[in-house]
């Protein structure tokens, strides 16, 4: 058995698909057994990884949707975590994401629940709508309430569902005036775009899950980064053979001819 706490290598929950909204149960069962098989991403070679909060160094969830971090916060609480909650408005596009009012309840109550520090907004500018200045303004004069400071921002990776249909150009105009309306949250372009050059108030590049929150000293964590982002190498158990309920268009997992034949892990069994 490997512990991610003796390796300095938190869990990524999940990047390839949406683990609270979509893989809830899967990971309830992960946690009753007390670990679950991931990818070591330093290797590539899949293995049996502790869930024992003694054993975790972290775990990272990316979603739309947080309802079940929320129901099950008494459970984690004994877990050094951090919440990507990305929301955009854009429910008549985001298979069961929520509109702009419920997103913003869940990330109020998500900060409530796990404190500002340990919460990022995420906020993803896609070419489907026409209205997205005016929604990231809605959602950033909340979000600052809330006792937010910054909002990572990607841009679109291209897929074979849908092409970026915007210019670099255009794409950095909407990035400043993004900073221009940030009502004092910092807006940071994730620091794998290196496309579009970085101007204007409030706007800088960031690495959106260095690692650094799950140590108290100064310790930096070791190890090559991934894509050369800047961001930890993570643990995850799941990859791009899997398939994620949640259809969002945009998203880079999207992509079917990076893996046209996804594995559906929602009946899988556990084994003990």
């Amino acid at each position: 058995m490997r512990s991610g706490r003796t390796e300095k290598l938190p869990y990524s929950l999940s990047r390839w698909t949406d683990l609270p909204a979509a893989k809830w149960p899967w990971f309830e069962a992960m946690l009753d057994q007390g670990w679950m098989v991931g990818i070591d991403p330093r290797t590539g070679v899949p293995g049996r990884w502790s869930l024992t909060p003694e054993d975790t160094f972290g775990l990272i969830f990316w979603t739309r949707n947080s309802r079940n971090l929320i129901a099950n916060a008494e459970r984690l609480k004994k877990y050094p975590l951090a919440v990507h909650f990305t929301l955009t408005g854009w429910h008549e596009v985001e298979k069961g994401a929520p509109n702009i009012a419920d997103g913003l309840a869940m990330l109020r109550d998500t900060v409530q629940t796990f404190g500002a520090q340990n919460v990022t907004w995420r906020f993803s500018p896609v070419p489907m709508v026409h209205d997205i200045l005016d929604r990231f303004e809605a959602l950033a004069i909340q979000a600052a309430k809330f006792g937010l400071e910054e909002v990572f921002v990607s841009f679109l990776q291209e897929n074979d569902l849908l092409p970026e249909t915007r210019s670099p150009r255009v794409r950095g105009e909407i990035l400043r005036q993004l900073g221009a309306r940030s009502h004092g949250l910092r807006v940071l372009l994730c620091n794998e775009d290196q496309t579009l050059d970085v101007h204007g108030s409030n706007v800088a590049r960031g690495i959106c899950e260095s690692g650094k929150r799950f140590t108290n000293s100064n310790y930096q964590v070791d190890g090559p980064k991934t894509e050369g982002c800047g961001c930890a190498l993570a643990v995850d158990p799941f990859t791009i053979n899997e398939t994620c309920s949640m259809g969002c268009r945009y998203c880079y997992a999207a992509d079917r001819s990076l893996s046209p034949k996804k594995r559906n892990t929602s009946r899988l069994r556990v084994v003990s």
